[in-house]
């Protein structure tokens, strides 16, 4: 060897690889958790349709997070969900990303923004946000 020593890359933390995808306009799903092990993702208003339901929440806690459980609303988990997350600011929100929120009440910039504010505190438009997509049958 000529006395340089190879630089070895560490692989990135999945929230890591989320937020360079979110940059990049990507987005990441997830194919591998353990159910019991899932970070569950709770709703004060658990309304769900069939297919694409987003929930938006607020700051980077979700990003990056790639398979979750669903609080229901009779109080049991879902079983185990891919979950689908990207990094935008609430005022960047469109139209079209608001018609799958989960709570009808929500589907509007003005009904998400009074229902943020009611669960975070201080929540303001140009902070950011954390949507999280999921699918159910």
């Amino acid at each position: 060897m000529d006395g340089h020593r190879a630089l070895s890359r560490r692989p990135l933390s999945a929230q890591r690889q989320q937020r360079r995808a979110a940059t990049q306009g990507k987005t990441m799903v997830a194919t591998d958790a353990n159910a019991s092990a899932l970070p569950i993702l709770g709703f004060a208003e658990p309304v769900f349709a069939a297919g694409r339901n987003t929930s938006v929440r607020r700051g980077t806690r979700w990003l990056g997070v790639m398979r979750v459980r669903l609080q229901l609303a009779d109080g049991q988990l879902s079983a185990a969900l891919p979950l689908q997350t990207r990094l935008c600011r609430f005022d960047q929100l469109s139209d079209a990303e608001l018609a799958f929120e989960h709570d009808p009440a929500c589907r509007t910039r003005a009904g998400l923004l009074a229902t943020l504010q009611r669960h975070y505190p201080g929540f303001a438009p140009g902070e950011w946000v954390t949507v999280c997509d999921f699918w159910l049958d």
